[in-house]
C-alpha cells in the first residue's frame, strides 16, 4: 500500500523537501501514520501540535484522525498561508 504526503509553506521549508511517499504493509488511520511520522522525525512533533495546519485527503478536509487511508491516498499538510 502506498500513500502519498504532499507538504506545503513552512512545513515543506523544515522537511527540506515536498512530499513523502509512505509504503504499509497494512491499512492505517491517520493517527496510527501521524505516530510512524513522529518516530521517523521528531519535527513531526512541531507540525502535529499546530492547530492551524489543516489536512487534506484526495483534495477534501479530513477532520477524523481515526479515518482509515487506502491505497493511493494522497494526503496534504496544510498551513495557513499569508503573503502580499
Amino acid at each position: 500500500m502506498n500513500i502519498t504526503i504532499k507538504y506545503f509553506s513552512w512545513i515543506r521549508v523544515k522537511l527540506k523537501k515536498s512530499h513523502d511517499l509512505i509504503e504499509l504493509n497494512e491499512t492505517i488511520s491517520l493517527k496510527e501514520l501521524k505516530n510512524n511520522l513522529i518516530s521517523k522525525d521528531p519535527i513531526f512533533i512541531e507540525i502535529f501540535k499546530d492547530d492551524s495546519v489543516k489536512y487534506f485527503l484526495n483534495l477534501k478536509e479530513l477532520n477524523d484522525d481515526d479515518r482509515i487511508l487506502n491505497d493511493g491516498d494522497v494526503l496534504a499538510f496544510l498551513p495557513p498561508v499569508t503573503g502580499g
